[in-house]
């Protein structure tokens, strides 16, 4: 990075306006050759009514966010309330005037064009000379979140309708078309990298999952969990033994993540009950059950934590549990919440093969696992360079070349 650059960067931190940039108070800082305009100068609205459909049909939607649109079929037009709907075309920038304070915006895609929105999701059109994928980026702001709370006025939810006259006031920069371009080539190749990378992790996870059905589905010979596992279930200690200043063994008693990573310890123990070791396997025994990590440490497991402590092969025994984790539904139990309990984990049948495919396999999974969590890196540091090119194209900081 060029050391102007730099240097540019270090005065925003400090809090100061580098030479030849401006300060605008609800957008941030940008060069001054950027104009400031409207919202109004870079597109406006524009509704193509159709008739209510007779039969079922397909809507758009917008998450909140600003995490883009998702369809949803309508089986039953006679339960919508209106009788006129309007068309969505590819590049229509559509906000949902219920939620915009929640950041409900979103840029329609190919896919998006000739569904149908209602008149709570207006849809806007460019004007010549601007790039929608350039404003794509900028409505995806911190500042133009909050933008759009401040023209959403009442108490909160759906009592808090946007001003559609507001919104076209709303201020923003309105830099050259051709850099507009520049920086939106530059923020749609980011997008590429991390969606093929998001693919490819989808497939080696379908692999994975492939060869896991191939190996575990075998019931040629099985044993009980219990033959070569100790199974510890979870108790928590009296509420008179908590403290949060890290004195004793940190207490683990919630459920481990979707990729199956502990929570961090928010509270320690001085009269642990039930502890687990390093390495031991923990599995949520309490909804949603079934998530399995390994331990890192010594630590005391509360009630929703069960913890598994092989005898031998204890990577064939994680993967396995893996594999089954989605089946713990099943025999989970209750009323009030879904759980597992002690004797059906005991009880839980592992199919075995010899000492020596069951080392093969363990090596095929672990490998598998790595190089999984490899990508999963690779496309963190891509939101982050994303992130952090976002942060310095869209204020200017870096001027791309025309």
């Amino acid at each position: 990075m060029k050391a102007e650059i730099k240097e540019r960067i270090e005065q925003v931190r400090r809090g100061e306006v580098p030479e030849g940039y401006r300060r605008t108070k609800d957008i941030g800082i940008a060069p001054y050759d950027w104009a400031i305009g409207q919202m109004s100068d870079v597109l406006h609205n524009e509704q193509r009514p159709v008739p209510k459909p007779t039969e079922a049909y397909w809507r758009i939607r917008i998450r909140s966010h600003a995490k883009g649109a998702f369809h949803e079929l309508v089986k039953n037009p006679d339960e919508v309330n209106m009788e006129e709907l309007y068309a969505v075309k590819s590049n229509d920038l559509i906000v949902n005037i219920t939620f915009a304070w929640e950041h409900a915006v979103a840029l329609a895609k190919k896919a998006d064009e000739g569904l149908l929105v209602s008149h709570r999701f207006p849809t806007y059109v460019f004007n010549n000379g601007n790039c929608p994928e350039f404003y794509k980026a900028v409505i995806t702001q911190g500042f133009f979140k909050n933008m759009l709370g401040y023209i959403s006025p009442g108490g909160a939810g759906r009592n808090r309708v946007m001003s559609k006259p507001a919104f076209l006031k709303l201020p923003c920069y309105i830099p050259p078309t051709k850099e507009q371009e520049r920086i939106a080539e530059i923020l749609t190749h980011c997008d590429k990298v991390i969606e093929l990378k998001k693919q490819l992790i989808e497939e080696k996870c379908r692999q994975k999952k492939w060869l896991m059905q191939k190996i575990f589905n075998n019931k040629e010979r099985v044993e009980r969990l219990e033959a070569f596992a100790e199974v510890l279930m979870g108790q928590s200690p009296g509420s008179n033994t908590y403290n949060s200043n890290q004195e004793g063994l940190p207490l683990i008693q919630g459920n481990a993540d979707i990729n199956g990573r502990l929570p961090e310890p928010r509270q320690y123990t001085t009269a642990p009950t039930k502890t687990c070791n390093q390495e031991d396997l923990l599995l949520s025994v309490r909804a949603p059950v079934g998530h399995v990590s390994k331990s890192t440490m010594k630590a005391c497991i509360g009630r929703g934590m069960c913890a598994i402590r092989p005898k031998k092969h204890t990577e064939y025994i994680y993967q396995f549990l893996l594999f089954f984790e989605e089946k713990w539904i099943r025999v989970s139990q209750g009323s009030t919440f879904d759980a597992i309990c002690g004797d059906d984990i005991r009880k839980l049948e592992v199919p075995l093969y010899s000492n020596n495919i069951i080392w093969r396999i363990e090596q095929l999974l672990s490998y598998s696992d790595q190089e999984i969590d490899l990508l999963e890196q690779e496309l963190a540091q891509w939101h982050a360079k994303k992130k952090s090119l976002m942060q310095l194209l869209l204020t200017g900081l870096v001027r791309v070349k025309i």
